[in-house]
């Protein structure tokens, strides 16, 4: 497995850090979830099970205790008791019948031991203090010494206690629980118990045969662990794979797009949001594609449109320079170059605009805008157009509808935007082109129209294209550059034919906005 890193370079590329393989998310996400799992199953199972093994012994020492409880009133009234028979007789007899009762042995292991120095809480070590009465010297030596060094460390670290509560001790790392009961008996009738002697029974239970079970239950449990995490590693790799495959494609259909390949990619992906991102990449391969293109075209029609004034301003220059042209021609040759270096100028102004608006949409420039009164501004530019139309020998025929109203807006992009519709309608204009600007509930409507051809139908789709090539043959930017700025005010524009008359038609709408002092009246009331 590789793990590869990537350090900061002297050009300033963003560096990255530890980069992990898919395979190796997905198996720490599995082992992870493993390990809590058996995390929490090993805990909940030991508690489980230490409560059950402490309930289990319990519940054995309490049964044999009551046993032998229940043997003894049995006993005192059974007929195995002669009344002649001593008291040294009676207890002997009920002692031999408890120690060999299979019924009370079953449940506990049994210690039948006589003291008269033993005292609750006190034990001393001296093995004269106590006396072992069972198990006999006929059972093993192993029997009688577990016996022994049991009594012996229970003693020495609780001392003997009658209470009905079993404990616990600890023996070599077993746990062992017990309880003391004390040997007293009545014979007959007789309601007077009779304890000639201290006698003990200790009920113990050796609770290793349960911890040896828990241990091999942990020891499995260990075991589907280890084996669980193995089996997650290849169930990692058979799962990431496709993931990984399609993620290796769609990096490499990445790398194609940023060599200007933009091919779209095909193929299964091996997921939802695989797929997802794959179409996404296609439609944003698609749209490099298609701003490529139309790139080339800018800068291929924008050279064209440049060169063309740039050779008639040099011939003419060369000429006068050389003397070609006599008085009269010089100054018609100086009024050529003027006017080409104002369409020059406009065009290159043109340019740098879209090339704003364009920063704008990306967002990566901000167009500055203010509140604009909309009649204001209609007026403004009738009054900036006017001297065209008084050249061309054409008419402005006007129609303002709108008066306190206002837009908020780049007022010298809004100027430029109608500038440029302006011109081109006067430039198919015959005689009249109609100025008239409206309003309805959300937008200034800004209509221009003329009394020229019109347009045809197969440019209408394409007219607002850059450098679209019109009837005459010649290309622009300036209606390409009008969308711009009508999009980036949220307005729109269109385009078509008129119906009461020849010519074009184009409406531009803007969305309206509150005056300065409509917003400060608006602000007050909601304070």
């Amino acid at each position: 497995m590789r793990i590869f890193t990537h350090k900061m370079t002297s050009s300033g590329k963003s560096k990255r850090g530890i980069r992990i393989p898919i395979a190796l998310h997905f198996y720490a996400s599995f082992t992870f979830i493993i390990l809590l799992s058996s995390i929490f199953s090993f805990v909940t199972y030991n508690s489980v099970v230490s409560s059950y093994i402490e309930s289990e012994c319990t519940k054995r020492i309490n049964t044999a205790v009551n046993s032998c409880a229940s043997f003894a009133n049995a006993f005192s009234t059974s007929s195995i008791i002669d009344e002649n028979d001593s008291p040294e007789e009676v207890r002997a007899t009920l002692l031999n019948s408890i120690l060999t009762s299979t019924d009370i042995s079953i449940d506990a292991s049994m210690i039948l031991l006589s003291t008269d120095n033993i005292s609750a809480g006190f034990f001393s070590a001296s093995e004269d203090s106590y006396q072992i009465v069972w198990p006999v010297s006929n059972y093993t030596t192993s029997s009688i010494v577990q016996s022994k060094d049991v009594l012996d460390i229970i003693l020495l670290q609780n001392g003997l206690s009658t209470d009905k509560t079993v404990k616990a001790v600890n023996i070599d790392g077993n746990m062992y629980y017990y309880r003391f009961a004390k040997i007293e008996y009545h014979t007959g009738n007789s309601q007077h118990f009779n304890d000639y002697d201290d006698y003990y029974l200790l009920f113990y239970v050796d609770s290793s045969f349960y911890d040896n079970f828990v241990q091999s239950m942990n020891t499995a449990l260990m075991s589907a662990m280890i084996m669980s995490i193995v089996v997650a590693g290849f169930i990692s790799i058979i799962v990431s794979f496709p993931i990984i495959h399609t993620a290796r494609k769609l990096s490499r259909f990445a790398s194609q797009i940023s060599k200007g390949d933009f091919r779209m990619i095909k193929g299964h992906m091996a997921s939802g949001e695989l797929s997802d991102l794959s179409e996404a990449m296609n439609h944003m391969a698609n749209k490099l594609e298609k701003n490529d293109q139309e790139q080339k075209t800018f800068f291929q029609n924008a050279s064209h449109e440049l060169r063309t004034p740039l050779m008639s301003i040099q011939g003419y220059a060369e000429g006068i320079k050389y003397g070609v042209f006599d008085n009269e021609k010089t100054e018609e040759a100086v009024d050529i170059i003027i006017s080409e270096t104002t369409r020059l100028s406009s065009m290159v102004e043109n340019l740098l605009a879209i090339s704003k608006m364009d920063l704008s949409s990306s967002g990566n420039y901000e167009v500055k805008k203010q509140i604009v009164n909309a009649y204001e501004l209609s007026n403004n530019v009738i009054d900036k157009v006017r001297g065209g139309f008084l050249h061309n020998n054409k008419e402005l025929i006007n129609e303002i509808r709108v008066h306190d109203e206002y837009i908020y807006a780049n007022e010298n992009d809004i100027f430029r935007m109608l500038e440029n519709i302006f011109a081109n309608c006067l430039r198919y204009a015959k005689s009249n082109v109609y100025f008239k600007v409206t309003s309805d509930k959300s937008d200034i409507i800004f209509e221009i129209a003329d009394d020229g051809p019109g347009i045809s139908e197969d440019l209408l789709p394409y007219i607002f294209d850059r450098f679209s090539k019109g009837a005459d043959g010649k290309h622009g930017i300036g209606l390409a550059l009008s969308k711009a700025i009508a999009k980036e005010h949220n307005g729109g524009i269109t385009a078509s034919n008129c119906n009461s008359h020849t010519g074009a038609r184009f409406t531009i709408r803007i969305p309206k906005t509150e005056s300065n002092k409509q917003l400060s009246s608006i602000n007050n009331n909601l304070v």
